[in-house]
């Protein structure tokens, strides 16, 4: 479903000429928000952030909202390599 609305969101920025990094960076979903230095990031472990990540794989776009964990910023191959051991984890 997220991968649907991804899909849909590419589309229209495309043909609204927008840029959709620069308008998906700026949709946080995450149900766990933390801050760390004044900067607010998306956490990668809550249910909702591990579904938008994976509509992120699906699309192969990595996502650009800024994600960290309690020891501070992440990058987006560690966010998905844990959403990846999420995956293969449920799908046993």
């Amino acid at each position: 479903m997220k991968g649907d609305i991804l899909k849909d969101g590419l589309e229209c920025c495309s043909q609204l000429d927008l840029d959709f990094d620069e308008v998906y960076k700026r949709t946080n979903t995450s149900y766990k928000p933390m801050q760390h230095n004044g900067i607010w990031y998306s956490d990668y472990k809550s249910a909702s952030s591990v579904e938008r990540v994976e509509a992120f794989m699906k699309l192969g776009k990595p996502d650009p909202v800024a994600y960290a964990d309690e020891n501070g910023p992440v990058s987006w191959e560690t966010v998905v390599k844990h959403v990846e051991t999420i995956l293969n984890n449920h799908n046993k």
